[in-house]
């Protein structure tokens, strides 16, 4: 099994959008096409607009799942008496 390599520095804001992007789109064509074959195979019309539908779900889920997070920093900083976190002005 190969490891990972460790990335050097944080992916720009731009290098993020593509890869949510392609992520989306993928998952549109890969199901949608699934659908599509389905309904070929057994002389339907209902498979493609199913597979198109899950595809952009399961690609939503995928983006949230992989960059929906907050970064690491953001994510552990204390709460004020006011139930929120300070913010950068604050600080």
């Amino acid at each position: 099994m190969f490891k990972r390599s460790v990335p050097t520095r944080a992916p720009s804001g731009a290098q993020v959008g593509w890869a949510a992007t392609s992520t989306l789109l993928g998952g549109l064509v890969v199901w949608g096409g699934v659908g599509w074959l389905l309904d070929h195979w057994w002389g339907t019309r209902f498979a493609t607009p199913i597979g198109a539908i899950l595809g952009m779900a399961l690609g939503v889920y995928a983006v949230v799942a992989r960059y929906g997070r907050a970064p690491e920093d953001e994510r552990h900083r204390p709460v004020d008496s006011r139930g929120s976190a300070p913010t950068r002005s604050e600080r």
